[in-house]
């Protein structure tokens, strides 16, 4: 699972991603979201004085807390597509929705 985290500078390490665009005090922006932080990158945000980024981070997550939280997004699914249908396009559209929430941590 992904989640989406501020970190100080000096934690940030060479190859996260960043997950919002990092903009200086006029509203340029800095790093566009989605780029991978390099070392440049690194010290040019530091000659700049920014103090932290936000940034994706991968989680591991233990198999149990995995299979409740999927229980969890399948009774909400369940609940949304309850008058859907048992049609193929409903099912293939049930489970990438319940892929993404279980991907992206929603």
């Amino acid at each position: 699972m992904k989640e989406i985290v501020s970190l100080p500078l000096g934690e940030v390490t060479v190859g996260m991603q960043v997950a919002e665009a990092v903009m200086d005090a006029g509203g340029h922006v800095l790093v566009p979201a989605a780029a991978e932080v390099s070392e440049s990158m690194l010290h040019g945000l530091a000659r700049r004085e920014v103090a932290e980024i936000r940034v994706v981070r991968e989680v591991v997550e233990d198999a149990a807390a995995s299979e409740a939280r999927r229980a969890r997004l399948a009774r909400q699914l369940d609940q949304l597509f309850r008058k859907a249908g048992d049609g193929a396009e409903t099912r293939l559209l049930y489970q990438a929705i319940l892929d993404y929430r279980m991907e992206s941590g929603t």
